[in-house]
Formats: C-alpha cells, structure tokens, sequence
C-alpha cells in the first residue's frame, strides 16, 4: 500500500480524508492483534531427520537429502538458552538445509529442555558428556576420523572447550558464528551484568537453581528494550499496513520466544568464570582438572561476526584468529545483528553461500 499523502483540501475533503486514515489505523490495528492471537506458529524445523544417538533429553540428529559429496562430516552445536530450530528455521531460509542441499553430511546435537533434574549441569557435563560423545558418533555415522563443527554463539565456545581438550577425532574445520572468545568489555551485556539485576550470580543461582526461561529472555530483551518490547511489534504493524507478506516476522519471532531453561551451574560459570573473570581467553579455565588452552586449536578456523550485534561484539569473536593456532583462519564481518548471520536476507545471499564454499574447499 502506498504511503500516506499530506491531507489537502476543503473542510469536507480533509474530514473524509482523516476518516478514512483513522479506518485504516483501525483495520491494520484489528488485524496485527488478529494475527498475534489466532494465528497458528509456523512449521519450523522442517529439513528431514533421524535422531542416531540420545544423552538425557539431548539428541544427536542427522539430516537427509541430497546425497552427501564433501567426505567430511558437518556438526552444528548452538546456545544452551535457545531452541536449535534457528538453524533450519523454515523452508528456502534455513542454514541447514542449505549445507544439506550443498552435498554436506549435517548433524546438529539438539539440547532439548533443561527441567529440575538438569539444574546442577556445567560446562563439564556439556563438553564431555555431550559434546565428545556425539562427535564420536558423527564420525563412527560418517565412517570419517575428521569432521566440521559449526558452533553458533554459546555452541562456539563450548566447541573451543572442546577442541582444546579433545585432539581425536580430528577436528578439521572449525566456524565460529558469533560465539564469545574474549568476554572482556562485552558492551551492553558487560553494563547488565553490573546492574543489581543481573550482578550477584551466586544469589540468583541459589534462589532459582534451574535459571528461568523468562529470567533470561527478560534479561537479554532489556539490553534494547524499546526495539524489542516495542519495535517487534510495531514492525509487524507496519508490515501488515503496507500489505507486505509478515511470515518471516512470525517464524523469527516464535524463535526469540521459545526458550530454554539454563541449567543454574552452567549460568554460574557463564557468568562469574566467563563474562566476569575472562578465564576462557586467559587460559584460566578448567573443566576436570584440565586447563582450557585455546592455543591447542590448529582447526582451519571461519569466524563470522555482526557489525550490529549488540549481545556479541565482532572484537570477542575476532580476537581467535589471534589466540588459536590455525594456519588457515578467515574472518568475515556483516552489516547485521545476533540473529542475521542464520536468518534474513543477508544470511540468505551472503553468509550461506560464503559458508558452503569455505567448507567445500576444506572437506574433501
């Protein structure tokens, strides 16, 4: 629909004129709410699968399709907070069904919903009870002793854990899509976690245990408020008032909704050992006794960052091309936020195809 024009005229033309601007107010008004109300949630997660190994309430998916030509095998890993659903988010806008059309072999390693039992999890339990094991069995599926692991934010940076622990199998690529490295000076989530909300950890382990779901998307949603309590949906608004197709609105927004619990212990450390001390880049971490050396890592590295991101700052996932010691490293920055690396147009024309021909060159 076109934009409105300035109102010209007699009295009566402007009286008809900012009538029928008010009924337009009112019937886009009418039908966002209809839409927000009724609407069904589109089908997400729709790239065909088979679940090939279960820990707990995870599970280790492989995806079907095209027939696989790249001999070595692709794992995606992801936040412990979201579901993993954004990586094949829907038909024709999905960065798994891309690589799957691409001849790549995908797995992903699903973490299902953390309940009570789960709260005591930390980042020991992930990397080498999750993490390792279902590496092995990528690898035992692919008949391969090398894979890729495409980890997004939080997945990065547990895959790093991983990979300084584990030499075997052989991690032969390693993408990093907006996953933290150097949690110094993190912006907007550095002056959060200063906040009374968000400063004590220990309190808020010790008072919750199992982190709420809505504890944590409150939290992340303040960080931009006013875009994210209010420009959400004055953007679908504007969407529908203008006649334009609102179906990727609703597909990325069931997404920023749907959520996870975080496990208390893993929150804990995120926090207080990651975010506050900086151990992961210091090499002052440990999972099992064993110290987290980032200079162990000699994978073929891809590092992708967003410019806009305002939850990872390009410079916390850059400074890996510095701190591993990959000999083939390749950084690429994009005039986006979080989410724009795995969905949007950006994503679409530009960091899928980017990706695919990376890894191509590197998988055979």
């Amino acid at each position: 629909m076109a934009k409105q024009k300035a109102i010209t005229g007699s009295a009566d033309e402007v009286g008809y004129q900012l009538r029928e601007s008010y009924d337009r107010l009112l019937d886009s008004t009418r039908k966002t709410i209809d839409i927000l109300t009724f609407d069904p949630w589109p089908r997400t997660g729709c790239t065909p699968k088979e679940v090939i190994w279960r820990k707990n309430k995870s599970k280790l998916y492989r995806y079907s399709g095209k027939e696989p030509i790249h001999r070595i095998p692709v794992l995606f890993t992801y936040a412990l907070i979201n579901k993993a659903y954004i990586l094949d988010l829907t038909p024709g806008m999905s960065m798994v069904e891309y690589l799957v059309n691409d001849g790549f072999d995908v797995y992903l390693l699903e973490w299902g919903d953390f309940e009570w039992e789960d709260r005591h999890l930390t980042y020991d339990d992930f990397v080498y009870r999750y993490i390792a094991p279902a590496v092995k069995r990528v690898c035992q599926t692919a008949d391969s002793n090398e894979l890729s692991i495409i980890g997004y934010c939080m997945g990065g940076t547990m895959t790093a854990m991983y990979a300084s622990l584990f030499p075997k199998p052989t991690l032969r690529n390693f993408v990093l899509m907006a996953s933290p490295i150097d949690f110094q000076d993190s912006g907007l989530t550095t002056k959060w976690l200063n906040t009374a909300f968000g400063d004590d950890v220990d309190k808020i382990v010790g008072t919750f245990e199992l982190i709420p779901k809505e504890f944590v998307d409150v939290g992340l949603k303040m960080l931009r408020p006013v875009n994210n309590f209010v420009g959400t949906y004055s953007r679908l608004w504007k969407m529908v008032d203008e006649g334009k197709d609102y179906y990727s609105w609703k597909v990325l927004n069931k997404w920023v909704d749907d959520n996870i619990n975080f496990p208390g212990g893993a929150y804990r450390e995120w926090i207080n050992d990651l975010y506050k001390q900086n151990r992961l880049v210091k090499g002052e971490f440990y999972l099992r006794g064993n110290r987290i050396d980032l200079g162990r890592i000699e994978s073929n590295l891809l590092a992708l960052a967003g410019v806009n991101d305002h939850i990872v700052q390009p410079r916390q996932v850059n400074v890996a091309l510095d701190v591993f010691a990959s000999q083939d490293k390749t950084y690429y920055e994009y005039p986006i936020g979080h989410g724009g690396l795995v969905f949007g147009k950006v994503a679409k024309e530009q960091v899928y195809p980017q990706l695919s021909a990376w890894l191509a060159a590197r998988s055979d």
